[in-house]
């Protein structure tokens, strides 16, 4: 694993309820509770498949293809994709630069 990666995707679990959210929040949308703790998943699903063709500002943008995940725990996050992934594929998490992302398992 190269510098910039990291396994699993980092999110925030309430502390009072443990429901997980990715972004962090300020209040449990559950239980309203103000407490969080950071955490890490590292599965999910691919549930959507999209491919980002242009980037506004951008030179020599290659496409890059984007997914509607959800996570083992439930949460539902979008995350880039490195591989062919489609609908219904089990993928690893992981971060690079602190954006997440999901490839295939191996």
């Amino acid at each position: 694993m190269n510098s910039g990666m990291n396994k699993g995707v980092g999110v925030w679990r309430c502390v009072k309820c443990r429901t997980v959210f990715f972004p962090e929040r300020l209040i449990c949308s559950r239980c309203y509770g103000h407490e969080f703790e950071p955490d890490r998943l590292y599965k999910a699903v691919v549930e959507e498949v999209s491919t980002i063709r242009h980037m506004l500002g951008q030179t020599d943008w290659q496409p890059r293809r984007i997914a509607s995940v959800r996570t083992s725990d439930g949460q539902r996050i979008t995350v880039g994709l490195t591989d062919g992934s489609e609908p219904g594929t089990v993928i690893d998490l992981f971060e690079q630069d602190t954006a997440p992302f999901g490839q295939a398992k191996k």
